[in-house]
């Protein structure tokens, strides 16, 4: 059971002996103690974080070095919640332009090079003999040395997506050299360096903001709705509430209104909360939560490391149906059963509270950033241990007569006539009751099925098997997969087999699926070169595909096989001309092959004529 502290002051009091009285007592009293009483708190509060600060002061503060030459301004910072997963780096400005020097952190070896269309694009891992490596991704290119045998082991293998491990000191860098040219490619929603420190031996990723990097920080973070969640005696979910919250002086909050949360049974709290850092209007995620209960730290998120194997566990951390439906991302400031996160300290690790008497208690969440900034929200619990006190009114979960079961903590396999549904345990993050509908779809080959919502987190790939009902006559069944429905209309591409009538695929969300067929292969055009006009040193050509997307991708030059590189969020493939091979004659043969999921195969040939 929590802390109960009962509340300092009873205001009715002082008007006991008279107005006079009482106006003597605040202004000459009460007033300056609650002003010595702030300055107190505040400064215990700074003491306490320099001292978290401090015993994460172990990481070496003057090892490494910028990997820019300007000024450090980030738009995105380590743990900052982000779609399925935490930011797992720094990002910073590479002042809206690509072809800034990225430069080595400190002295090493590269270790690995990465080729993507997706996540960081053109990367790369430098290896550092103190047990750290640094990443560097989203590049435009690397360094010549570099450049030159990355394209060659591309030519070697015939691919364009290459994932390689250099020999033990082939490509060895002093600290503040430079290794690569800033880009945007990958997943990157704008030109800018994703930095990275890494524990060698393990992997786990650290916040590159505790190893003494420059960066002007003098903003607090600043502090959004509360969230308030409320339980049975058996921990369902049964509603929630949200708050307003409001700045009242400097960086303290206090909540719209009376200041006062209302509750009996059990309940759990959140909190929207973001960081801003000097320089820059970007919403960065903070470095440290705690709630407290009374005096009694109840719940802690520290964003110091964590693991690549944990990062999707977001989803439990966050208020996921909040994210979907409003697209807001709000701390959960207690633990799904079914969360695995690292980031919350042993000592601070409780559920949802619940008093055994009625009591007013006072509640604190103090919000910080790296560079030691703290805000704070302080408002009343008033608590009811009797029945009787109204809480938010919450429709039933479900309604209908096919209602399943979900474990977190067991597989289990849900189905029925035309549909099959087996996951594995962990898939969940708690138990949830779903209701399985369908309804007939007249431009798919299956029905409509429904498994619940999109706002039940997923964590593990379940397997997912649909019945073809009703497939026409000479439609191939290699062309079949699963498509994921959002209010009534296709959605995305799930994938998928087909085998024995059923067309079976991995996913890892709920909602709304139905069997299509992808017939038509990907199409390609030309954007930046004219007939018989020059040829520029990097040829774009835009490709698309309708359904599945594009999966395979290579170009020949005079039958010679030539590197591209694919930017998968523009859909524009890249062709560096400096790579072809070198002309006598008045044209170019350009000859490029497509190929999407589901195997449909284009071809397009140019004559790229020299002026």
């Amino acid at each position: 059971m929590a802390k109960v502290s009962k509340p300092h002051w009873d205001c009715k009091l002082l008007f006991q002996s008279g107005k006079k009285t009482a106006k003597a007592l605040i202004s000459t009293v009460i007033i300056p103690y609650l002003s010595l009483m702030r300055t107190i708190f505040l400064a215990s509060l700074a003491l306490l974080f320099a001292g978290s600060m401090a015993a994460q002061s172990d990481y070496p503060q003057d090892y490494f070095r910028s990997p820019l030459s300007i000024p450090l301004i980030s738009s995105g910072t380590f743990g900052e919640l982000r779609g399925n997963h935490f930011h797992s780096g720094l990002d910073i400005k590479t002042q809206g332009r690509i072809g800034q020097a990225v430069l080595a952190a400190a002295e090493g070896d590269i270790v690995r090079i990465k080729v993507s269309p997706y996540g960081f694009g053109k990367a790369l891992y430098l290896r550092h003999p103190n047990g750290y490596t640094t990443v560097y991704a989203h590049l435009d290119s690397f360094h010549p040395d570099i450049e030159a045998w990355v394209i060659a082991e591309m030519r070697r293998k015939q691919s364009n997506e290459v994932d390689l491990f250099p020999p033990a000191g082939k490509f060895s860098f002093a600290q503040g050299e430079e290794i690569a040219k800033s880009g945007n490619s990958g997943g990157s929603g704008g030109p800018h360096l994703h930095f990275e420190v890494r524990d060698t031996r393990t992997e786990k990723i650290i916040n590159p903001l505790l190893f003494g990097f420059d960066v002007a920080d003098s903003r607090p973070p600043e502090i959004g709705p509360l969230q308030v969640y409320y339980f049975s005696d058996k921990g369902v979910p049964t509603g929630q509430k949200e708050y307003r919250s409001i700045k009242i002086e400097g960086s303290q909050y206090g909540l719209v209104g009376e200041g006062i949360v209302e509750a009996s049974g059990a309940l759990s709290f959140g909190l929207y909360s973001i960081d801003r850092q000097d320089g820059a209007y970007n919403k960065n995620g903070v470095f440290d939560l705690k709630l407290f209960v009374g005096e009694e730290l109840h719940h802690r998120f520290n964003m110091e490391t964590f693991a690549f194997a944990e990062t999707r566990f977001i989803n439990a951390h966050i208020d996921y149906g909040l994210k979907a439906c409003c697209n807001r991302s709000s701390h959960r400031l207690f633990r799904e059963p079914g969360n695995a996160l690292s980031v919350y300290p042993n000592k601070a690790e409780a559920g949802h509270l619940h008093f055994d008497r009625d009591t007013v208690v006072p509640i604190r969440i103090e919000a910080a950033d790296v560079a030691g900034n703290v805000s704070v929200l302080q408002f009343d619990l008033h608590y009811r241990a009797q029945a009787g006190l109204s809480e938010p009114e919450v429709s039933s979960e479900l309604a209908g007569e096919n209602q399943q079961q979900l474990y977190f903590n067991q597989a289990d396999i849900i189905q029925g006539t035309n549909y099959e549904l087996a996951y594995k345990q962990g898939s969940f993050y708690r138990d949830y009751t779903i209701q399985v509908e369908s309804e007939d779809l007249g431009e798919a080959y299956s029905r409509l099925f429904t498994f619940g919502s999109r706002e039940v987190p997923v964590h593990r790939y379940f397997d997912l098997k649909l019945r073809a009902t009703h497939l026409p006559k000479g439609l191939n069944p290699s062309k079949l997969f699963i498509a994921s429905y959002k209010d009534g209309k296709y959605d995305d591409y799930e994938g998928g087999y087909y085998a024995n009538g059923w067309v079976t695929c991995r996913t890892r969300q709920l909602g709304s699926f139905a069997i299509l067929a992808d017939t038509t292969a990907p199409t390609a055009s030309l954007i930046n070169y004219k007939s018989r006009g020059s040829i520029p040193e990097t040829l774009q050509i835009r490709v698309g595909d309708d359904l599945s997307g594009v999966e395979e991708y290579n170009a020949w030059v005079d039958g010679v096989w030539v590197p591209i590189y694919y930017d998968a969020k523009t859909r524009r493939l890249l062709l560096n001309t400096t790579y072809w091979p070198e002309k006598e004659g008045l044209k170019y043969v350009l000859k490029l092959v497509l190929e999407d999921d589901k195997k449909n195969r284009s071809e397009q040939n140019w004559d790229l004529f020299i002026p």
